[in-house]
């Protein structure tokens, strides 16, 4: 499937959504966006000694693990 043929298929799955699908799309990456930001935030301002893991393992999970990275880093990753 050529890039365009994507890019084409993304676009028909969005414009099929009604007002409020796409509402609710939008505030769940919002919400996502911003826990991302909120986790690598406090990942750079934590004591190494207060992470489960090394540090260095935490950046690509946060930002690539979609929203179960971010949560599993506060969850799993920062001792209490």
């Amino acid at each position: 499937m050529a890039n365009n043929d994507i890019i084409d298929t993304i676009k028909d799955a969005w414009n099929g959504l009604s007002s409020d699908q796409k509402t609710i799309a939008g505030v769940l990456a919002t919400i996502d966006t911003v826990g991302k930001a909120f986790a690598l935030r406090d990942l750079a301002r934590t004591n190494s000694k207060r992470v489960r893991g090394p540090k260095w393992l935490w950046t690509p999970v946060i930002g690539a693990v979609n929203t179960l990275g971010w949560v599993g880093y506060f969850v799993i990753g920062k001792k209490r």
